[in-house]
């Protein structure tokens, strides 16, 4: 003989396949949620660009200056002028006038490193964003440690009297601010790679590429 389940049972199952179907479509995409986070949205960013496409422009603009202030070591005047503009591309708190985006560089890397992570790690993350993503945040923890680097640098050349007491740390400067987009060999072993703290820009570009393709596969 058949039995009736009883009202309450129904209730309860249908509860908890509500629910069920409420945590699943909250936590659908969360990985490419964060993906798009570092390639094409956030909030707060320029035109609310992604966090690596604002990165990647503030690291050219401090190239470009770094370049700049470096063309002639004989110039006092304008290797302080390219600094600034240097320190304002890297960090806008530091010096609050420059042709930077007004973001920072800092404050971009760090996002790219936190939102590249939390993609590696959400449940529903493909091998290949897993993966890469570990790769474009080891990146996004370099490029804030150089950016803070650059920083203090770009204050020691702030304070020079003379071009040749400041000519050795400009150079070194340029140096840096290449490093930020080819990475540095740091055990010098002839080449550059994601871990070891040597990989730059480049690699978090080539890495978030390769993510963005599988997901339109």
């Amino acid at each position: 003989m058949s039995r009736t389940r009883p009202l309450s049972s129904i209730m309860f199952i249908t509860a908890l396949t509500l629910s069920g179907t409420v945590s699943l479509t909250a936590t659908a995409n969360e990985a490419l949620k964060h993906v798009g986070h570092v390639m094409t949205h956030w909030a707060d960013t320029p035109e609310e660009k992604g966090l690596l496409p604002v990165a990647t422009a503030e690291a050219e603009i401090a190239r470009t200056h770094a370049g700049f202030a470096a063309s002639d070591l004989t110039d006092l005047a304008s290797m302080h002028l390219h600094t600034r503009h240097v320190l304002h591309a890297l960090d806008p708190t530091e010096e609050s006038k420059g042709p930077g985006l007004g973001y920072g560089l800092i404050k971009a890397a760090e996002g790219v490193a936190t939102h590249a992570e939390l993609a590696s790690d959400s449940e529903d993350a493909s091998d290949i964003i897993r993966v890469s993503g570990i790769m474009v945040a080891s990146v996004g923890r370099n490029t804030t440690r150089r950016g803070e680097e650059a920083i203090e640098l770009s204050k020691e050349i702030l304070t020079g009297k003379t071009p040749e007491s400041v000519a050795p740390q400009v150079q070194r400067l340029q140096k840096l601010t290449e490093a930020l987009f080819i990475g540095q060999d740091l055990d010098q072993d002839g080449r550059i790679v994601w871990y070891h703290h040597e990989g730059g820009l480049a690699i978090a570009t080539e890495q978030m590429n390769i993510i963005m393709h599988s997901t339109k596969q």
